[in-house]
């Protein structure tokens, strides 16, 4: 008998990433070993999955106020790690358009000269001497 797709580990999975944990924690919650779950590109459960929750998202009312309010929460939880917390606040950052370059750098290298004062470029088509041999 082959192997298919265990539905209640399935449904497990999907809430798990649902709730925005990673593909592995979410093979874990879904009762997965440690060892599939490092390798998970493979499975079935996930590949599935992962189709039918881009549906999800898409067929939903996200909108950008929802997700700056769950980078908001993900920030106030106390078991968040400090890099999570980084990468945060520069989402946050850069939507909110804090980091701006205002400082504006210009190079002048024909210092003002326009291609009209330029004189025109003479271009001939050029013919390989007869004499000249390949090196090779």
């Amino acid at each position: 008998m082959t192997k298919g797709i265990d539905n209640l580990k399935k449904i497990k999975y999907k809430q798990a990433r649902l709730q925005g944990k990673s593909i592995r924690q979410g093979l874990r919650d879904a009762g997965y070993t440690e060892a599939s779950a490092s390798h998970s590109s493979g499975l079935g459960v996930v590949k599935c999955s992962e189709v039918v929750l881009e549906a999800m998202v898409k067929a939903s009312d996200i909108s950008v106020d929802w997700v700056v309010g769950k980078l908001n929460q993900e920030l106030l939880n106390i078991h968040a790690k400090s890099s999570d917390r980084v990468r945060i606040l520069e989402l946050l950052g850069k939507y909110l358009n804090m980091f701006k370059d205002n400082q504006v750098t210009q190079v002048s290298i024909f210092q003002g000269l326009s291609d009209k004062d330029l004189p025109p470029i003479d271009i001939t088509e050029v013919k390989p001497n007869q004499e000249d041999k390949p090196i090779c």
